[in-house]
């Protein structure tokens, strides 16, 4: 099988000499341990007695400068031909690949592309008569010009306000979507696909005219083959969308209340392949196949088995003799396993392969360690590569068990996490690639290492930082307290199974959840026809249900559905709680940082009594020896409903500070932040609450008052919790500075202070991201902080804030903002050109403020 690998290097002869000179400074870069040549003497260039990637960089260096130079010739000749060649190179290569454990990938070249289609859309609200749009000579030049991901607005404004009232919230109704494009010549006699990640509710696209499926659904994957659709070379294409996200009982989610924002609002991709190609696990419609599906039979931390099964098509007029290459490769780019396997396709035939290897000391993914390992496959017809996919994946193990909880590569592990929607301010669902990351950075960051996708599955931007965040995942299908007829369910038990197909490859996911949240149902067929599907589609899969926990694998329930009184037959998560137990919508861990006109309390004391819920809740939980783990609802608010740590502006309530300190202060993830932590939740005014509540993660806390020592204190007695709160009682106000220090085994492991805020004076504005790419697809949070004259934040201003862009970007939503427990959020998204933005805050009588960055 090496030998296969070695041969296959040189087959690919001076393209991988081109691509060298780019590998040169990764390699040198790159930190793996010397190994011994078989021939040392001859290429040990820099004389140190080993061959190394320095040798490796001295032999590339050297070939484009030895004209002239008789003794580098001399030196670099390995295979003494009298000249330096692709020979010599060859043998180093292949020397050095002798040893899989050093083998470094290089990727092939085939004409696999996956093209965004985000920019460039024309866009009308309503119904348009005869669906005449789907025409290619249709006019839309008055159409407006939009960007995805995009939510069609309601009303006259552009945007929703920030938070309407039950029901009057998102637009229902139709929107159309069109595309003008081109597509070079190049890519004839190849594959054209068009994908969707998703689009609300219910779906028609036309190519040129040509009218395709109907699709239903709302938050899962669908593409279309559109080879024979298209014209290649300067031939205009059009690509026309119908999006009618009207309350359709036949289409999950269907509960008419629910919010349901419409139109394109994942991005869309084009996608190129040649006819012989690795398939697309949605699209293929496979049980338990299709594209390509990675299980791990075996897996300890010696060694561990991977079983990878791809399904190739080969869509050309005679059958080719197909060969899979597998190459599993590691975060320095090693080959840890490598698998070939070779059949014949017939012509518009399918062929699946199965290979399996064992690596050794393999990296296991954890929530506290998620290593990623990369696949590669590569499909040859014949010696001639012609496709290639990648994946990133995760090698661990997981189980549930009534005895033994969750378990991860077989140690016990009790979740903590929280339940999180896709609702975003002003844009509904169509918040970007940065923005879903940034929610789950938060998240983590926030101590939650389990996400509940409440109540449909999210976007990929958003699962594929959980693999990489460590944030394990119960995977939701769409439903919502209701269940309609056949066609309903028919259409629920296509999301189980494509679903499934999207995600069974990601380590974050460690059950399937295939039942309607908060929906009765009385069809004895519903139940076990979900928990076949999930054991269909993903064998040896945990399948998780609410409603009958003799049939699920695991039995999710909440506090008001009986869950702490449980002591039934199967392992139990804690779906939801934190909120229904204390009274539902308006109780007291319904908040807002601040004043903001609603129905709901909001300040510090309403703060603390929403984390005094949670505290109460979690630790009820934590007194549970049957739980598996729990999610709190909710993460962040959604809607008009404040019942998240985080608000609907990604901007942090006390509550959010609690669980940032139940955190392992041991445990750190690079680029987070993480470790030791201590919080005073109190703004210190003279009407703040008193006692003083703290939050850490530290052993004992220490409280300053303008430089005065006033109390040294463990945690609170009383609780399950890792980490209970340090409560200061008897304390008396003085304007001035609170300061608390974290203490661990005695020494100061974190601080933070309060100030007593003066009065308000300028405006200070920030940025919620970075590195933002000009793809016209982002948008980030502003945050513009009314500060006094030392620069402390004014909790109680409530200034209107008007907000202004320079650049190649605009705001999304009104350019005035009225600020909220001292703080106005903006968003801002970017065009497709590159340049400086720059985002101005002003308000009257206050200094205004700005902040900057570069799109790129």
């Amino acid at each position: 099988m090496e030998q296969d690998r070695n041969t296959a290097l040189l087959d690919r002869g001076f393209s991988m000499i081109v691509r060298m000179c780019g590998f040169i400074c990764f390699l040198t870069a790159m930190s793996i341990s010397p190994f011994l040549y078989a021939d040392a003497a001859s290429a040990d260039f820099d004389g140190n007695g080993k061959v190394t990637l320095s040798d490796f960089a001295h032999l590339a260096g050297g070939w484009q400068m030895l004209e002239g130079q008789p003794q580098y010739n001399r030196m670099f000749d390995l295979d003494q031909d009298g000249i330096v060649g692709i020979g010599d190179l060859a043998c180093f290569v292949l020397d050095w690949l002798a040893d899989p454990a050093f083998s470094i990938y290089l990727p092939v070249e085939t004409r696999r592309e996956r093209r965004s289609f985000n920019v460039g859309w024309k866009f009308y609200k309503g119904p348009i008569s005869g669906d005449t749009a789907g025409n290619p000579a249709f006019n839309d030049s008055s159409w407006q010009s939009v960007n995805l991901p995009h939510n069609p607005p309601k009303g006259a404004n552009p945007y929703d306000p920030l938070r309407p009232g039950w029901p009057d919230y998102s637009y229902e109704g139709i929107s159309w979507y069109r595309r003008h494009f081109t597509l070079e010549e190049s890519l004839s006699g190849g594959k054209i696909w068009i994908e969707f990640e998703a689009a609300n509710t219910v779906t028609d696209v036309w190519i040129n005219g040509n009218k395709l499926e109907t699709h239903y659904g709302g938050y899962l994957p669908f593409m279309y083959d559109i080879t024979d659709s298209v014209n290649f070379g300067s031939t205009e294409n059009v690509i026309a969308v119908k999006v009618d996200n009207t309350d359709n009982p036949d289409v999950p989610i269907g509960n008419s209340g629910w919010f349901n924002w419409g139109g394109l609002y994942r991005d869309v991709w084009l996608h190129t392949t040649a006819k012989l190609y690795v398939t697309d696990a949605v699209y293929a419609n496979t049980v338990a196949g299709g594209g390509i599906f990675v299980t791990y039979p075996v897996v300890n931390s010696a060694s561990a088995q991977i079983q990878i099964k791809t399904q190739v098509k080969n869509e050309n007029p005679t059958s080719k003799t197909c060969t899979v290459k597998s190459f599993l490769v590691d975060a320095e780019n090693r080959v840890a396993a490598q698998m070939s396997s070779v059949q014949n396709i017939p012509a518009s035939a399918s062929g699946a392969f199965t290979q399996s290897a064992l690596i050794a000391d393999p990296h296991l993914w954890h929530p506290h360690s998620p290593y990623l390992y990369t696949l590669y496959t590569e499909i040859y017809d014949g010696s001639q590569p012609v496709d290639t996919v990648q994946m990133r994946l995760g090698i661990r193990s997981v189980s549930f068990s009534k005895a033994g909880g969750f378990k991860i590569n077989g140690q016990t592990f009790r979740f903590r996490g929280a339940n999180r929607l896709q609702d975003f301010p002003y844009i509904g669902y169509a918040m970007g690639n940065i923005g879903q990351r940034r929610d789950a950075e938060k998240l983590k960051e926030g101590g939650f290492d389990y996400i509940r996708t409440a109540h449909y599955p999210q976007d990929p931007a958003f699962m594929d930082a959980c693999d990489e965040l460590g944030i394990l995942v119960l995977n939701e299908i769409p439903g919502f307290q209701y269940i309609g007829g056949t066609t309903f369910k028919n259409y629920s038990y296509k999301d189980m199974r494509e679903m499934i197909r999207r995600d069974r490859n990601r380590p974050c996911v460690i059950a399937w959840e295939l039942s309607l949240n908060e929906t009765w149902w009385t069809d004895t067929d519903y139940t076990p026809t979900a928990v076949s599907i999930g054991h269909q589609e993903y064998p040896g899969s945990y399948i998780a249900g609410w409603k009958d926990d003799t049939q699920y694998d695991i039995f999710i329930a909440t506090p008001t559905a009986g869950a702490r009184t449980y002591n039934g037959p199967r392992p139990l998560i804690v779906s939801e709680y934190g909120h229904w137990e204390y009274g539902g919508d308006g109780c007291a861990s319904d908040v807002h940082r601040g004043y903001s006109g609603s129905k709901y309390a909001s300040g510090e004391a309403a703060m603390l009594a929403q984390a005094a819920n949670h505290i109460d809740g979690y630790s009820q939980n934590l007194g549970m020896s049957n739980l598996c783990g729990d999610g709190l609802w909710a993460g962040i608010d959604y809607g008009p409903y404040p019942s998240g740590a985080l608000d609907l502006y990604r901007l942090p309530k006390f509550s959010y500070y609690f669980w940032k300190s139940q955190r392992d202060p041991d445990i750190t993830f690079p680029g987070l932040d993480c470790g030791p932590m201590v919080f005073i939740a109190n703004y210190w005014q003279s009407a703040s609450p008193l006692p003083v509540t703290v939050y850490s993660n530290c052993q004992q806390v220490r409280l300053y008052l303008n430089g005065a020592l006033l109390s040294v204190q463990s945690p609170d007695p009383g609780t399950n919790l890792p980490h209970p709160p340090f409560t200061f009682s008897g304390l008396t106000w003085a304007s001035g500075t609170l300061r608390a220090e974290g203490l661990i085994n005695g020494q100061v492991a974190a601080e933070h202070s309060v100030r007593t805020p003066g009065t308000a004076r300028s405006l200070s504005v920030a940025l919620d991201a970075k590195d933002i790419p000009a793809n016209g697809s982002e948008s980030i949070f502003v945050y513009a902080s009314i500060l006094d004259n030392n620069g402390t934040l004014v909790p109680s201003a409530s200034n209107s804030v008007t907000f202004s862009v320079t650049g190649p970007a605009s705001l999304v939503g009104p350019a005035v903002v009225k600020a909220e427990a001292g703080v106005a959020a903006a968003l801002v998204r970017v065009t497709d050109v590159p340049g400086l933005i720059m985002i101005s805050a002003s308000a009257r009588n206050l200094a205004s403020g700005s902040a900057s960055f570069t799109s790129q």
